[in-house]
């Protein structure tokens, strides 16, 4: 490894990556809805490594390069952007569900000239090719692709879709014509419903040593995923005065504690009031009111209460403290002496790090 390798490393990690603030519909279809939940929930940090986001990219640049050599077939007809340029779009469920498709074939040789046919494109290593190849169908061989095919055919109106796989060891290339599923699109619709209107995590089903844990999440994603982290950064979609609205029809957020829509810049900062879903604190749940929930966690009682009411009592926290209590595992004889600090200061919890890196023994 050379500093070069570093550099482009570097690069990765440097690059800008939007905040979305959909539910995507390339997402909906997996079986893990936990999983699908956090995400559109934003508590599954955003730490990839390097390797996967070039991965990542690399899907982009093969959907180039089939939709040029598409282009080449005699007679055929493909689109890829709308009559604005951008990308093709749609959205659901009052705008809280959005996907952009691959593109649109049509005229091509060979298939129903009167039709336009969905493009939908895949990559594959070679071990899941074959796996592919052997099964020949595309819907059976992955639950989630099948449903980001279908829920793009009903929101896009589409009967047919055409989805090629490119092989990322050979370039070797499976097609195949799918025909919209009525009853399959209407169970999916009703699948992200429940995913947006759900206030609380489903239940994870997932051993923790399962590959699908292991192998796929980072060790900061891990953590959240299982229940045992808390995202670094509060906003608004982990508090539990923030509700989904799905008949405003414009992404609608509201929060029940100012009475009024949240904005997307106000969601990626939360306010002062900001209480945590319950279930997203490693401890049992004591009982909650308007303002404050109480919690306990190996008899160490403790309280998340709005931010100007931190410094008030013995172990109350807001949430932004509470995200140091949490993911420093709960340090009593730590937090005892912090909460000592800041009553004498009427301070507030910034960090909590191991004595061993302060060299302060508390």
């Amino acid at each position: 490894m050379t500093i070069v390798h570093d550099l482009l490393d570097q690069v990765e990690l440097d690059e800008e990556r939007h905040q979305r603030f959909y539910l995507g519909i390339s997402g909906i279809g997996n079986p893990n809805q936990r999983l699908v939940w956090m995400r559109y929930r934003w508590l599954m940090p955003d730490d990839w490594e390097p390797r996967v986001l070039r991965l990542l990219d690399l899907g982009n640049v093969i959907e180039d390069d089939l939709i040029r050599r598409l282009r080449k077939i005699p007679g055929a007809t493909i689109y890829d952007v709308d009559k604005d340029g951008s990308q093709f779009e749609t959205k659901a469920l009052g705008g809280h569900v959005k996907g952009h498709i691959d593109g649109v074939a049509k005229n091509l040789p060979g298939l129903d000239q009167d039709n336009a046919y969905l493009l939908e494109f895949k990559t594959a290593n070679d071990n899941r090719f074959n796996n592919l190849n052997k099964l020949g169908s595309y819907c059976e061989w992955s639950d989630e692709y099948a449903a980001q095919l279908h829920l793009y055919m009903g929101l896009f109106k589409f009967k047919h879709a055409i989805a090629i796989v490119y092989n990322k060891n050979n370039s070797d290339l499976y097609t195949e014509i799918v025909e919209f599923d009525k009853d399959l699109f209407d169970t999916l619709m009703d699948k992200a419903k429940n995913v947006l209107l759900s206030e609380s995590p489903p239940e994870n089903y997932i051993p923790e040593t399962d590959y699908r844990i292991r192998s796929y999440m980072t060790p900061g994603q891990q953590a959240s995923y299982l229940g045992r982290a808390l995202p670094s950064k509060m906003h608004c979609r982990s508090c539990r005065f923030a509700k989904v609205d799905i008949d405003k029809g414009d992404a609608h957020w509201h929060c029940t504690q100012h009475n009024k829509k949240i904005s997307t810049d106000r969601q990626t900062k939360g306010c002062k009031r900001h209480n945590y879903i319950p279930e997203l604190i490693p401890a049992t749940l004591i009982e909650k009111d308007e303002d404050i929930v109480v919690y306990e966690k190996d008899d160490f009682r403790f309280v998340n209460v709005p931010a100007d009411k931190s410094s008030e009592d013995t172990n109350f926290y807001s949430s932004e403290e509470l995200i140091q209590v949490v993911n420093s595992g709960f340090p009593v004889d730590v937090l005892e002496k912090a909460d000592w600090i800041k009553k004498c200061l009427k301070g507030t919890i910034v960090e909590i790090k191991p004595w061993v890196q302060t060299g302060v023994p508390f």
